[in-house]
């Protein structure tokens, strides 16, 4: 999805908020809320004569999107995941992509981590001495779970993924529910703002070699992805390599 960037302006970047007959001599800061949380930004939402001026990154950060510009295009990008999957069912995948794909694959890790989200039952309990959470109610079943998984890693990483978190009991299934250890975490890696460069490709796969922002230095991994007919590129690699 590309827009022009005055479109963008006139948009999404101003919000399109009007008071009419209200003005302002000088910028009023306002505060910007999504789902109850303030979001913070570098540029602060402003009211400037009668229109409230919303920053477009954190706004569309908040919604899930990710926002980029494109210097040779003159061009603000902005996709959500759910665009970014249907680009991946194309034939070919390139060093951006691949970067966007391990990006995803982050968030998709940690939303599991955290026991996803949705409505999801109260309490915690105890299983073999350990305290329990109940998992949200968009990850609460083994076939929901697999399915997300599968969203971005080959069948065979899901299926792999899933008996270890099993066997170790990081996740355990009661009466067809899941659960999960009751902790929480997160990871320094920005693996959204990674550099990747084709090393291999064969028949249906392709390596990339990225460099993994990580505070003030970079971590250096072979990423490989392969195409599942129907579904597009996927990830081939651990779950936990990406994380």
């Amino acid at each position: 999805m590309k827009m022009n960037w005055k479109s963008f302006v006139s948009g999404v970047v101003l919000g399109s908020v009007l008071f009419s007959g209200v003005s302002f001599a000088a910028p009023k800061v306002v505060k910007l809320m999504f789902n109850g949380t303030e979001i913070h930004s570098e540029v602060t939402p402003q009211i400037i004569d009668g229109s409230t001026l919303v920053p477009a990154r954190a706004l569309a950060e908040a919604l899930g999107a990710k926002v980029r510009w494109d210097e040779i295009n003159q061009t603000v990008i902005v996709e959500n995941e759910a665009y970014r999957q249907l680009l991946r069912k194309n034939a070919e995948i390139g060093e951006r992509d691949a970067v966007d794909l391990a990006g995803d694959a982050k968030n998709h890790y940690w939303h599991m981590s955290i026991g996803g989200g949705g409505d999801r039952r109260n309490g915690s309990f105890d299983v073999h001495g350990q305290d329990y959470r109940w998992m949200g109610s968009d990850l609460d079943t083994k076939i929901k779970f697999i399915e997300y998984v599968e969203q971005l890693y080959t069948p065979e990483q899901a299926e792999s993924y899933w008996k270890e978190l099993t066997e170790t009991r990081s996740i355990v299934e009661i009466e067809r529910k899941l659960a999960q250890p009751n902790a929480d975490g997160g990871s320094a890696f920005a693996w959204g703002d990674a550099t990747a460069k084709l090393i291999q490709e064969g028949n249906g796969t392709k390596t990339f070699h990225f460099q993994v922002p990580l505070f003030d230095k970079f971590e250096e991994k072979d990423i490989k992805l392969r195409y599942v007919e129907g579904k597009g590129w996927r990830i081939d690699e651990p779950v936990d390599t990406i994380r």
